[in-house]
């Protein structure tokens, strides 16, 4: 994580009332996370990307602060297999804000935002859609980049053999491709929704033929 991306941390954190010391105490407990050996996408390079995205988003600037905390904790907590990664993930993003004198409702905001991150439904909440869509960028980029995405999504399955691997990789992206929108904001929608139908069915192509 280069040093610019560290200093907007601790900007947002003095945003939110905290003081440079506690924001760099987390920034080391963040890095330290997505810096684990098991992780190849879920990353600080997930994260840059999610932020890069978010910049780009119009709104409220409280609101957006607060979904920038939902993106920098939303995967503080991964391993490939479990399934309450993102449970655990607020569970530090609220240790977080308690330690930061956060108000309930604040907290319940991010809460929401991290929990819309598991099965990616944004259930008419804009906000979530615009925090699943961030998440989801990666859908959208550019063909070279996605087949990057799709072989570090593998090396974190790495213990699932290749038939099983693929078969299950493919149904899951076969669902988003069945799903009327894939991207719920329409502002996003826009700008990420014909190129991440591309990068789908490139990639559901490649694993039905076996391919991972």
């Amino acid at each position: 994580m280069d040093y610019a991306t560290k200093q907007r941390w601790v900007e947002l954190v003095e945003f939110l009332g905290g003081t440079r010391a506690f924001a760099l105490t987390w920034h080391q407990r963040l890095v330290a996370c997505y810096s684990e050996k098991h992780r190849s996408y879920h990353t600080l390079q997930h994260i840059e990307e999610c932020l890069e995205e978010l910049d780009e988003i119009e709104g409220d600037e409280e609101r957006l602060a607060l979904i920038e905390i939902a993106l920098w904790f939303h995967d503080a907590v991964y391993q490939p297999l479990a399934n309450d990664n993102e449970e655990r993930s607020f569970a530090m993003a609220k240790e977080f804000m308690l330690e930061c004198e956060a108000t309930e409702s604040v907290i319940e905001f991010v809460r929401d935002m991290i929990l819309a991150t598991k099965k990616h439904r944004a259930k008419d909440d804009m906000d979530a859609a615009i925090m699943i869509g961030l998440d989801l960028n990666i859908f959208a980029r550019e063909p070279k980049r996605y087949a990057e995405y799709e072989k570090q999504i593998r090396e974190e399955y790495a213990a699932v053999p290749l038939a099983e691997y693929c078969s299950k990789r493919a149904a899951i992206l076969e669902e988003f491709l069945a799903r009327p929108v894939i991207y719920e904001s329409e502002t996003i929608r826009e700008v990420y929704e014909e190129p991440a139908r591309f990068n789908l069915e490139t990639a559901v192509a490649r694993l039905k033929s076996g391919i991972a």
